[in-house]
């Protein structure tokens, strides 16, 4: 077991930090959706997308964890250029090159590590948040197309995306076995979103509408019974987005480790005096835990191909907490300034608050880590 980045591992890092600085850092202040598809755009021509996909479609078939890696460099360097990353490789794309058939492969994972498209991923409903199964989009076939009716909630990137993967329900048995999914393009007829709510972190989530929504039958990726399987590429997306909470945090270390060394009390740098240094000496303790457990949780992928339920969950709950209070901490070290929003901490904290509720809720997570070490079911329905 070795802990330590290989030299390879370092290349793709140091090769990130000097793709943001001389291409895309210019770039990341326009926020309009013309320049997030032009930063998307750079991001492709820099191989910064599609990074753990399959080369044959354009990925650069990267390990998950030196994918986490690169995510969490680039998270770092800026919070766009990080999602931007998580979504088109880690993102709801696992699904399509996971389980699409050749022809959806060459319709939607090639073009997306282009930069010429990006699809979102909609799941979460207003009655099935964290009990995802309980979900009612409907999905029926009607001749070539398959029609969907139904909503979801707090779906991202969808003004900039031009696709979503809907989660829905095939079959009327209520049951998860009802659920599969599919790849519905924004300007399929009946289909409407709303203008977006800002979280936060001054991200857009969206409201999404299907009312007799047609979409060709050839963009279903998965026509029921497959709960299970989208949950288990869905782990990748939970690792991409703890890599982006890890980037955030160490991004917000960093800051007040470098501020601390230069701000002055009493005569003396405030780094000198010890509530300080305990302060970062936490910070660093837990970003390096963290970091350890995502990797763990990675690593798990290269013996069974998906991440372990188990390790991921861990690592979500640790991720989550520790990412919240490392950033908590940053702007405590910086005192008042870093209450303001001249200076990026009180971002950064906006920014890893999220975890701890998209991906399944902490509590969620506790609940399935209870569930695996004890060894029984923990089931959180009513009973009848």
């Amino acid at each position: 077991m070795d802990f330590q980045l290989t030299d390879r591992q370092k290349e793709l890092i140091e090769a990130a930090k000097g793709a943001y600085e001389r291409k895309l850092a210019p770039l990341v202040a326009d926020s309009s959706v013309a320049g997030v598809r032009r930063l998307r755009s750079a991001m492709a021509e820099q191989g910064l997308l599609g990074l753990n996909l399959p080369p044959e479609h354009g990925g650069l078939g990267l390990p998950l964890l030196d994918t986490l890696l690169m995510i969490q460099t680039l998270q770092a360097c800026a919070p766009i250029v990080g999602g931007l990353s998580h979504r088109t490789s880690t993102g709801a794309v696992g699904a399509v090159a996971e389980y699409g058939t050749p022809e959806q492969r060459a319709r939607f994972v090639e073009p997306l590590c282009r930069g010429e498209i990006g699809i979102s991923i909609g799941i979460t409903e207003p009655d099935a948040g964290s009990a995802a199964t309980a979900l009612k989009t409907r999905a029926r076939i009607d001749g070539d197309h398959v029609v969907l009716n139904g909503s979801k909630q707090f779906v991202s990137f969808v003004n900039i995306n031009e696709f979503t993967l809907v989660y829905c329900r095939f079959g009327t048995s209520g049951k998860a076995s009802d659920i599969g999914a599919v790849i519905v393009p924004h300007d399929a007829p009946g289909f409407r979103h709303s203008n977006g709510t800002l979280n936060m972190a001054d991200e857009l989530l969206f409201e999404l509408y299907f009312d007799d929504c047609r979409v060709p039958k050839e963009n279903i990726l998965l026509d029921g019974g497959a709960f299970g399987k989208l949950i288990s590429v869905y782990n990748a997306e939970r690792l991409g987005s703890m890599a982006r909470m890890l980037g955030s945090a160490r991004a917000a270390y960093e800051f007040a480790l470098a501020y601390s060394k230069e701000r002055r009390q009493f005569g003396r740098e405030i780094c000198d005096f010890q509530g300080i240094q305990w302060m970062l000496a936490d910070m660093r303790v837990k970003l390096d835990a963290a970091h350890l457990l995502v990797m763990r949780a990675a690593s798990t992928a290269q013996v069974t191909g998906l991440p372990a339920p188990l390790e991921t969950s861990i690592a979500k709950v640790f991720t989550a907490k520790a990412a919240k209070e490392i950033c908590d901490d940053a702007i405590q070290v910086l005192g008042a300034n870093g209450y303001t929003k001249e200076y990026p901490l009180v971002h950064r904290y906006a920014e890893v608050r999220g975890g701890s509720i998209y991906g399944g809720t902490m509590q969620i997570h506790k609940n399935m880590i209870a569930a695996a070490i004890l060894e029984r079911e923990n089931s959180q329905w009513k009973k009848a």
